[in-house]
């Protein structure tokens, strides 16, 4: 007996052969709903990814429509868009590294994102820190603040779009790489599954088909009386999907039937249960202008052979009023006899109203939004394009919505290849197309434009691009402006520093690879200060552009001009020839045209002044052996201070002998700055005698005694000093010295009323603090002022007489004696020494040597001593050697005598052990002056000052 009849055997196995069938579809739509799960996740993460470099660009666009625009409105308007960006960059960060359940968005880990996110040196997360820091930092700015030189905005600028793209594209990379292993092991398993559905398959119809093959035969004949029923249904499912059906209804002609689909219901906003539809019913939905254009739709669906599409608004019972697009076509049978209508019908009210606010949005935002399509067949046209076009390219949405070509058309002829390109690649790779290119407006001319635009493959193998362009042309002549304002000069638009230096490494690359020589000049303008300081600095701008024109007008096109700052230019001439003589003869002709060009007369000024100048022009040449930028710089310059040295208005080339002497020059005054600080520089005193041979004081001379060398001569360093300023310290050290070395005197014998002369030079007289120095160096010295006196030279005085006695009276009030030095050597005016609170003149040694020579001496120095006498001056001979000149001074009245006849200048401890010894009252002894005088070196070298006179 058996358990199990055949029926339900049958039933049995047929059941268990469903169940495990069902079990493995259930398998496999799990499997399939867990791809579509992880793709639609990872698809999320990849375009919240994608979405963090447009927000960056949005950034990098609203912060430079901040720092440009002159609106405040403007202004606040970029200003919250920047803020939005930034908020929705760090919202986006936190769910790409966190994830995120409510958006359906998984937490990621990998190696290859911890790589790209947390790498210390350019990971994304320490770059999005930075640049959403300088973001915050220019969006908390004040108006005030704000400007193209701005940090925040230059970081943004430069850094933001160019330097993150890279490392977003990274991540939307490894985003990718993830969800493509994570979608290709459930593929496997679906795999699996798909197999076992297979064996299973095979194995049901082994022990299943056989058994049902009788009864499926039974059934045929039942079967066929549904076939009828669910052709119609089957022809309407059809005629849908070919509709691409959201709503469907279908209109019988045989029997006036018409039947909608529930979606149809819900659209017109109507109960299955208690209406019918039916032509007449449906049409009093219809919201009444909208019947006629709807009717004749259909009527032409029922008589042409495609589709016809229109949009009408519903009324619904509840009294709302709904937009929708509907697509009717005529189905017809074999014999081409119409059999009815079907349509579709999609409610659009929401979309509309989006699209309106988008086009409001639009109007207001610069630029335009656009959707581009291209069609497998090479065509292509904007189904959307708002306004904003209209403004860039003259173009209206409409003329375009069709066909692209008049947007193409008004691109810039030169630009268009390369725009078409990157769309072809865009295309090719679905990669983010972006750009800048100009567009020719019919009215506004050349605008330059930048957009972007994210690309999706379309079922027809077409691709369509969602974007938006904007303008760009203050941008880029702001860009135009800093590039110039970087490598031009501001005032007469000459290169400046940076480019000359960029021009002459290409030059001499050039040279040394076509084996021609060029040239450096190096112009200075002879007396500009002056120009200056009479007319003003508007007249010396308005020489210096002239000057700048001149320099154009006598170069080639290929030569290049710079203003290096101030009155100094440079020219850089190229391709002189291969050979050295006759590149030399090129360089000196184009410099004497230079020349003669620059020493015309100029009119300059809003009076049309008359001003003329002339130029020092320094030259040196490369090419021939390998010499750096700044050698030649520098060669040149000493080239030009040789000209001004040799008295202006001439040419010298750079000469070897000429760099030997500026490195003399050079070595000396750094040995001189380690004089002073090292103690190498000392004072020797010359002691001065009355006419009864008693001291009544002593000048004080500078020496420098280095330690392993022979003694420098004043004259070799002290013009110098004067010339680099080191004069003042020297010249602050000399007064410290002689107070510090009177406290010593004053503990010896001192004759009463001595004092210690001290020369001051020209430019220590020009200090304005002067007088208060020299009171402070007393003070704290505690030396009488009556024990000083300075010896000042007529340069000194004469420059300004103003400021002369001012100085000279401070001086004198402070009770120090004043005396003129090296008189006779100058053009003194008898009027200004009267004005001028002076005590004594000291004669200069060439006027006390030539006492002796002639007739015409003598009267030199009787004149001199008169003027001194007439305007109650003591009268100082300087230089004495010889007796005969001593008794021929007296006889003429002089008052003081000072040189070797009496005494060498001798260091401070020889001049007190005379002191202690009771040296003095001087008597001379003629033989022993002339042996002496004979035996050593002159006085102008054995003596020094601590001045340049």
């Amino acid at each position: 007996m058996t358990i199990f009849s055949p029926e339900r055997s049958l039933r049995f196995r047929y059941l268990l052969g469903l169940g495990v069938i069902a079990l493995l579809v259930t398998a496999s739509y799990m499997t399939m709903q867990r791809v579509i799960s992880e793709q639609r996740n990872y698809a999320r993460l990849i375009s919240l990814a994608s979405h963090q470099s447009g927000l960056a660009n949005r950034i990098a666009y609203f912060a430079t429509l901040m720092v440009t625009t002159e609106d405040d409105v403007e202004l606040n308007v970029a200003r919250a868009q920047v803020g939005q960006a930034i908020n929705k960059m760090r919202s986006a960060n936190r769910v790409l590294r966190d994830g995120s359940a409510e958006q359906g968005i998984p937490r990621v880990e990998s190696e290859g994102l911890e790589l790209v996110y947390e790498d210390p040196v350019a990971g994304l997360d320490l770059a999005l820190d930075r640049f959403l820091e300088r973001a915050r930092a220019l969006y908390d700015m004040d108006k005030g603040d704000l400007g193209l030189g701005s940090a925040p905005y230059v970081f943004l600028i430069t850094y933001g779009p160019h330097a993150m793209d890279p490392m977003f594209e990274a991540a939307v990379d490894e985003y990718e790489r993830i969800g493509n292993r994570a979608i290709l092991s459930i593929e496997r398993l679906e795999l699996g599954i798909w197999i076992a559905a297979l064996c299973t398959l095979i194995l049901e119809a082994l022990i299943i088909f056989r058994p049902l093959e009788r009864r499926i035969h039974e059934a045929v004949s039942s079967l066929k009386r549904t076939v009828s029923e669910l052709k119609d249904t089957r022809e309407r499912l059809i005629a849908a999907q070919q509709l691409a059906m959201v709503g469907d209804w279908q209109w019988d002609e045989g029997s006036d039937r018409l039947s909608w689909s529930l979606q149809t219901y819900r659209i017109f906003g109507i109960s299955p249960e208690g209406f019918e539809p039916t032509p007449d019913n449906t049409m009093q939905l219809i919201h009444p202008d909208d019947r006629g254009a709807c009717l004749a739709a259909i009527a032409r669906a029922r008589e042409g052979l495609t589709p016809v599409w229109f949009e009408c608004r519903l009324i619904q019972p509840d009294g709302q009023e709904r937009l929708v697009y509907q697509q009717v076509v005529a189905r017809r049978g074999s014999d081409d006899r119409l059999l009815g209508v079907s349509g579709v019908v999609h409610d659009i009210t929401e979309r509309k109203e989006l699209s309106r606010r988008l086009e409001k949005l639009s109007e207001n935002v610069p630029g335009f939004l656009f959707q581009y399509r291209l069609l497998p067949d090479g065509s292509s046209r904007f189904p959307y394009c708002s306004p904003g076009i209209r403004d860039l390219f003259g173009v209206r949405p409409e003329q375009i919505r069709e066909d692209a070509t008049p947007a193409f058309a008004a691109f810039h002829h030169k630009d268009v290849e390369r725009v078409l390109n990157k769309l072809q690649t865009s295309s090719r790779d679905l990669s983010i197309w972006r750009d800048q290119f100009r567009a020719v407006h019919p009215a506004l001319g050349t605008v330059w434009v930048e957009g972007h635009a994210t690309p999706e493959r379309l079922s027809d193998g077409g691709t369509r691009w969602h974007g938006y362009i904007w303008d760009i042309t203050d941008r880029k002549r702001t860009e135009d402006q800093i590039r110039k304002l970087a490598l031009f000069d501001p005032l007469t638009g000459l290169a400046n520093r940076r480019l000359l230096r960029d021009r002459m490494e290409h030059a001499v690359a050039t040279s040394r690879r076509t084996c021609s020589i060029g040239a450096v000049l190096m112009l200075d303008l002879d007396n500009f200060k002056s120009l200056n300081d009479t007319q003003g600095h508007d007249a010396g701008d308005a020489l210096l552009i002239e000057v700048g024109r001149r320099l154009r007008d006598n170069v080639r096109d290929s030569d290049t001009i710079a203003r290096l700052g101030g009155d100094e230019f440079v020219a850089v001439l190229e391709s002189l020839g291969t050979d050295l003589a006759e590149a030399r003869a090129q360089a000196s002709k184009i410099a004497e045209k230079i020349r003669s060009a620059l020493i015309q007369p100029y009119r300059i000024g809003d009076k049309n002044q008359a001003h003329q100048t002339s130029a020092s022009i320094g030259v040196t040449l490369f090419g021939w052996r390998d010499m750096k930028v700044d050698d030649l710089l520098r060669q040149a310059d000493i080239g030009m201070f040789e000209a001004k040295e040799s008295g202006r208005n001439r040419i010298c080339f750079f000469t070897d002998a000429r760099q030997a002497a500026i490195n003399s020059r050079n070595s000396m005054l750094q040995a001189l700055k380690g004089a002073l600080q090292n103690d190498e520089l000392c004072l020797y005193y010359q002691p001065q005698i009355s006419i009864s041979g008693e001291l009544i004081g002593a000048e004080a001379l500078l020496r420098w005694l280095p330690p392993d060398g022979d003694l420098i001569p004043p004259e070799d360093f002290i013009p110098l000093a004067e010339e680099t300023g080191l004069i003042l310290m020297i010249g602050e050290w000399v007064m410290a010295q002689v107070c510090q070395d009177l406290t010593l005197m004053a503990r010896h014998d001192l004759p009463p009323d001595f004092s210690v002369a001290i020369n001051i030079s020209p430019r220590q007289f020009s200090d304005a603090t002067l007088a208060s120095k020299i009171r402070d160096v007393i003070r704290s010295n505690g030396v009488c002022t009556g024990s000083l006196k300075l010896e000042l030279t007529e340069s000194s005085l004469f420059m300004d007489l103003e400021h002369a006695g001012k100085v000279m009276e401070e001086l004198r009030a402070m009770g120090i004696g004043i005396e003129l030095d090296d008189f006779g050597t100058g053009y003194s005016s008898l009027s200004a020494l009267k004005s001028l609170p002076i005590d004594a003149l000291k004669l200069d040694r060439t006027l006390v040597q030539g006492i002796m020579d002639d007739g015409r001496g003598r009267a030199i120095l009787r004149a001199a001593v008169a003027m001194a006498k007439a305007l109650s001056l003591k009268v100082i001979a300087e230089g004495v050697e010889t007796r005969e000149q001593h008794l021929r001074l007296v006889e003429e009245g002089c008052d003081l005598f000072q040189g070797y006849l009496f005494a060498r200048p001798m260091p401070l401890d020889s001049f007190v052990a005379h002191l202690d010894d009771g040296g003095w009252p001087f008597r001379t002894n003629p033989e022993e002056v002339e042996r002496t005088s004979g035996s050593h070196p002159p006085a102008d070298v054995i003596r020094g000052s601590c001045s340049l006179a």
